[in-house]
Order: structure tokens, then sequence, then C-alpha cells
């Protein structure tokens, strides 16, 4: 796992990706901590290979 999701064009760069299958959005912060719903979904989608 990542230290971060990424989160920028430059994050997606330093993984060498140069697209991307899902953007998820969300009216919250992103807060890397399993207490927030984004943080989780991204988690478990990243360990699921996306």
């Amino acid at each position: 796992m990542n230290n971060f999701l990424p989160i920028s064009k430059e994050d997606m760069e330093k993984r060498g990706w140069d697209s991307l299958d899902f953007i998820i959005i969300s009216g919250d912060a992103y807060v890397d901590h399993p207490s927030f719903g984004v943080a989780i979904i991204g988690r478990v989608l990243e360990s699921k290979g996306f």
C-alpha cells in the first residue's frame, strides 16, 4: 500500500499512471484515516488492484 492515495496529476505521474479507472468525489476533506468513509473506500479499491 502506498502512503497516500493520488489526489493530483503529479501523484498519478509518480505512480506511472496515465489514466484513471474512476474518480471519487466527496464534500469531505481527504483524511487518510479509517474513521473517514472516503479513505476506507479508496483503500479497499486500492487493495483490489484499482
